[in-house]
């Protein structure tokens, strides 16, 4: 009986002397916790998984890859530094293993890790400016951007406290290429990840955390896309149709208004009296600034917007909602644009962004200056107007060239004097 009694012991003393590693959920946030000589230490992992996917004896999380080797690592270190102290006769002290394992153990604690800064750089640039400098939907797509950084950093380094000077030039473009890969991004859409965490590195500089900036020599080049936007025998075809539906009456009167003016959606759906100014001479105009980022647009009302606010003036819906025009939400605007561009044959496939394009589009191939569209759609730079707004059309270049031939009296044609 005493033998036994000592056997238990022993094994006991054994248990005590080993390092357990052990997960568990608190949640869906993944934490380690370390159990040495009677003590433990738990931390977050900053990993997510539900409970199902969770095997905690084989340290697999079903279905992610890369968490899953970033689990394994982790145990493989605190097990290798472990023995570490035991061979040179250290007393394992776990929090100390803990900074050793997770390079914390030089660091500053002043000095937040990269993912914290990523983090603070979001929420004290643009989740604390909500609804002051930024619209709800913007902040919600630069909360996107830090979760795809923050996969890459747990993808590629398997280390939730990378510190920021751990970064080099090359992590831009393996950057692009991971969310290219990973999430089927475009090259513009890839590229915005990477300069979001340049301006993390300048954030961090500015808090004295950084000396320079690793991504300082990264400048991609955007790929400049064809823009989508209708032509002038499109627009005719729209201002022709009618339809039995009031709701799609409603909504292609609302392209159309868009396509003369060139308000975003967020703009013509908020729309009232109180934008509508009007001049010495009577002519009117929009002055609205835009919901996006506050810029004034000043829009001259042409014939056919006039008619279209006319002819909603004493419209139930819009005197209800205090509004110039019957706007539903963007998600169904653009389902019932789907339907009506099924109906008029259109081949450009119909948003309410698309008529923001068009305006701009037709104004300028009209021979609009850049600089006064630019105005209208509440652009501080022409270079974006023209890059991203205008279509670049034969038919311009033909109308250009004749209007120039017709301004040339008596002198001869441009194709005979060759």
């Amino acid at each position: 009986m005493t033998k036994l009694k000592q056997a238990d012991s022993s094994s006991k003393d054994k248990r005590l002397k080993r390092l357990t590693v052990q997960p568990y959920l608190r949640g869906t946030n993944l934490y380690l916790k370390l159990f040495c000589n009677g003590k433990s230490i738990a931390f977050s992992t900053g990993l997510t998984c539900r409970p199902k996917q969770l095997d905690k004896k084989a340290f697999i999380i079903e279905g992610n890859e890369s968490a899953t080797n970033l689990l394994q690592a982790l145990r493989a270190d605190f097990q290798r530094v472990y023995t570490d102290f035991l061979l040179t006769k250290r007393t394992p002290d776990l929090r100390e293993l803990k900074n050793v394992v997770l390079q914390k153990a030089s660091a500053d604690p002043s000095v937040p890790t990269l993912i914290e800064c990523i983090e603070g750089f979001f929420m004290n640039e643009f989740e604390a400016l909500k609804g002051i400098d930024y619209e709800q939907k913007t902040v919600e797509k630069k909360r996107y951007i830090v979760q795809r950084i923050k996969q890459y950093v747990l993808s590629h380094h398997s280390n939730p406290h990378l510190r920021l000077s751990e970064l080099k030039l090359a992590d831009a473009q393996n950057l692009v290429n991971f969310c290219k890969r990973t999430f089927g991004h475009g090259h513009n859409h890839a590229v915005l990840h990477a300069e979001f965490l340049k301006r993390t590195f300048n954030y961090a500089i500015a808090n004295e955390w950084l000396e320079r900036n690793p991504f300082a020599f990264f400048k991609p080049r955007r790929e400049r896309k064809d823009v989508v936007a209708l032509k002038e025998a499109d627009i005719r075809t729209l201002e022709n149709m009618s339809f039995v539906g009031r709701e799609y009456n409603y909504v292609k009167d609302v392209f159309l208004f868009s396509c003369y003016t060139g308000l975003a959606y967020v703009d013509v759906s908020q729309l009232d009296a109180s934008h509508v100014v009007t001049l010495e001479n009577g002519s009117q105009l929009i002055k609205i600034k835009r919901g996006k980022n506050g810029n004034l647009c000043v829009i001259p009302l042409v014939p056919k917007a006039l008619q279209i606010l006319h002819k909603y003036r004493d419209n139930y819906d819009c005197v209800f909602n205090n509004r110039l025009l019957p706007v539903y939400a963007n998600q169904v605007m653009n389902r019932i644009l789907k339907e009506i561009q099924a109906i008029c044959k259109i081949s450009v496939r119909l948003t309410t962004h698309v008529a923001r394009k068009t305006c701009a589009s037709f104004y300028i191939a009209n021979g609009v200056p850049l600089t006064s569209v630019a105005t209208m759609l509440g652009h501080k730079k022409t270079s974006t107007t023209e890059q991203y707004y205008t279509e670049r059309t034969e038919e311009a270049v033909i109308r250009h060239i004749n209007e120039f031939q017709a301004r040339k009296n008596g002198e001869e044609p441009l194709n005979e004097a060759v």
